[in-house]
């Protein structure tokens, strides 16, 4: 799967902050819960949509790669048979986000429908979501 977005902002050099943090980023995006392990992330993203999956898809946040203007998490899929890789990027601008999410899921065509209609749910509401962070953070 994998899904490539611009996201117009109005947060300037405050949306890197918001995109830093792994529970305001996968909460938002997949409507997943969050949990720190040790230096890792597991994100649990419940799948249900037009179908309903009864698992959920289990993610490792493996490392965050952070630098001025962009933002990289690596990312490991745990599923039945194998652990699948991935990745979810972000390349932020003064009013401009470029998202960039590249993974291989387990049933890749029922699960790549619910977790793309999320992505872009993200991106619809980038604006509001972050507004909400910065009060909660007082950034």
């Amino acid at each position: 799967m994998k899904i490539r977005r611009q996201i117009e902002h109005d947060h300037g050099d405050s949306a890197i902050f918001a995109l830093s943090d792994p529970f305001f980023v996968f909460k938002n995006m997949f409507e997943a819960n969050v949990e720190k392990w040790d230096t890792r992330y597991k994100v649990e993203i419940p799948l249900k949509g037009l179908f309903y999956l009864p698992f959920n898809l289990v993610v490792y946040v493996t490392s965050v790669l952070r630098s001025t203007h962009s933002v990289n998490y690596v990312i490991n899929v745990a599923d039945f048979a194998e652990h699948r890789w991935g990745i979810v990027m972000f390349k932020v601008r003064e009013d401009e986000v470029d998202m960039e999410v590249e993974v291989e899921v387990p049933l890749n065509i029922v699960t790549s429908r619910i977790l793309r209609k999320r992505v872009e749910r993200f991106a619809e509401n980038f604006n509001e979501a972050v507004r909400l962070y910065r009060i909660e953070k007082k950034i």
